[in-house]
Parts: structure tokens; C-alpha cells; sequence
């Protein structure tokens, strides 16, 4: 079920809209060999995000998603855990240590939406 409507929110029966991204972004695996991976974002909600990695992770773990929001200078760490894995994509969802982390996803998701609405303004003009 993939239904894309005229502001570019994908529904695929999730509990809330998710943005179509293309932002590369740090995960920082935690445990007896802690490592940062390289990650590219594929769509993001309020709850998580889909991103493509290039080592698999197993579900079930805890990360740290190291976010910079376009336009932004000060990455915003959440934590995540892997909720779902197949090949190289890969299912985040939030761990919010704070309100102010999820502000910070919101204020996030309403540019994305803004920028999208007004690029499509401009095709149509």
C-alpha cells in the first residue's frame, strides 16, 4: 500500500506521515565494539525513520542516530532501535531522551513539508 499524496507524505498504514528524505546521517552502534556506520535516510516520520546502511544491524538494537537538519550547524543525537532489517534498509524507531528531541523531529518534518509544497507551487507556475 503505497499511496503518495499531492504534499509528498507517503501512507503506508503507519500511525503517522512519513516524509519521503535523501540526507546522510551517523549511527552510532553501541556495545563491546562501538562504531559509527554511514547511513542514508529514505523517508522519516515523528516515530522513526528508514534509512540504507551499508553493515546489516540486528533488530532489536539500541543505536544513536546522529541527525543534521538541513540548514542546521548542531547535529541532534536520538537514540533508536532497529525495528526491522532487510538487506540494506533498515527501520529506526525513536527512543526520546526528552521533549526537546522531539521537537526538534517535528520543527524537522514541518520543513520538509513546507519545501516540498513549495517546489510543487513552482512546477505547477
Amino acid at each position: 500500500m503505497r499511496d503518495r499524496n499531492k504534499e509528498g507524505v507517503h501512507d503506508y498504514g503507519y500511525r503517522t506521515p512519513r516524509f519521503p528524505a535523501a540526507f546522510r546521517f551517523l549511527v552510532r552502534v553501541n556495545g563491546p565494539s562501538p562504531k559509527l556506520l554511514d547511513a542514508r535516510c529514505i523517508d522519516i516520520s515523528e516515530q522513526g525513520l528508514a534509512a540504507q546502511l551499508a553493515e546489516t544491524l540486528p533488530v532489536g538494537s539500541e543505536v544513536v542516530l546522529i541527525l543534521t537538519a538541513p540548514g542546521g550547524a548542531t547535529p541532534v543525537r536520538v537514540s533508536a532501535r532497529v525495528i526491522s532489517q532487510e538487506g540494506a534498509q533498515h527501520g529506526f524507531t525513536f527512543v526520546f531522551a526528552s521533549q526537546t528531541e522531539r521537537d526538534q523531529v517535528h520543527r524537522y518534518l514541518s520543513r520538509l513539508g513546507s519545501d516540498d509544497q513549495s517546489s510543487q507551487r513552482s512546477l505547477k507556475e
